[in-house]
């Protein structure tokens, strides 16, 4: 993924909040092919899209790096939504 960053901006389903920073409108996500749930925010540091929760600032949920991201969709109250 050349630039989550342009993607994630140009998405619906996402709200920057700083140069590196989005907040997905709901927190179920797929990854790849994984479903992700209760992703708060994702942070973009310099090739790695890092998937966090409020409640567990320590650690990411996951971490992926930007090479290896083929796929994102949201689960949304509609259904899932393809990000890119």
């Amino acid at each position: 993924m050349d630039d989550l960053r342009e993607v994630l901006r140009k998405n619906q389903y996402f709200e920057e909040v700083s140069e590196s920073r989005f907040i997905p409108e709901y927190l179920g996500l797929i990854v790849n092919g994984v479903v992700i749930y209760h992703v708060n925010w994702i942070d973009i540091v310099e090739n790695e899209a890092i998937f966090m929760h409020k409640d567990i600032q320590t650690h990411p949920i996951v971490s992926i790096v930007l090479e290896n991201l083929n796929s994102m969709m949201i689960i949304t109250s509609d259904g899932i939504k393809k990000v890119f």
